[in-house]
């Protein structure tokens, strides 16, 4: 997959590595600050959705980069962990708007869909982290 003769997969990733962590953050102060939450409760969703979006785009196209680029053992490592990191973007994108139309009409569920929103948030940030670390070891090298 490519864009101008750029592979997509370079291209859409750098999407997902600033709005995971900025949709995660943002998820964080919407949950735990009441004040937040009134202010910016609907556009940390929005966030939330387009980190979805780029973390599942950045999964097929660096799934199809891999294949026509052959992997090695660097490679492999990155692949693995970026195939984990739409699984907590997802969530997020789905546990942090049921919280927010809970809050009002179910105390348990609230709890429920606030809690999954915290752990999505979490798995969300490390995993992004430890994938762009892989990566980036996997382009330019072992050296720390």
């Amino acid at each position: 997959m490519e864009i101008g003769g750029l592979p997509l997969h370079p291209l859409v990733v750098h999407g997902a590595v600033v709005l995971v962590p900025l949709s995660a953050i943002g998820a964080l102060l919407v949950v735990l600050w009441g004040r937040a939450r009134e202010r910016f409760g609907w556009l940390a969703v929005a966030f939330a959705a387009a980190a979805a979006g780029f973390a599942v785009a950045a999964r097929l196209s660096g799934q199809a980069l891999a294949d026509e680029l052959g992997a090695g053992p660097l490679v492999a490592t990155h692949r693995m962990w970026g195939e984990l990191v739409p699984y907590p973007s997802v969530a997020l994108a789905l546990a942090l708007p049921a919280a927010l139309l809970l809050r009002t009409r179910s105390r348990a569920g609230w709890w429920t869909a606030a809690s999954l929103t915290v752990l999505a948030a979490a798995a969300g940030l490390v995993l992004v982290v430890v994938t762009g670390d892989s990566g980036a070891r996997a382009v330019w090298g072992s050296a720390t």
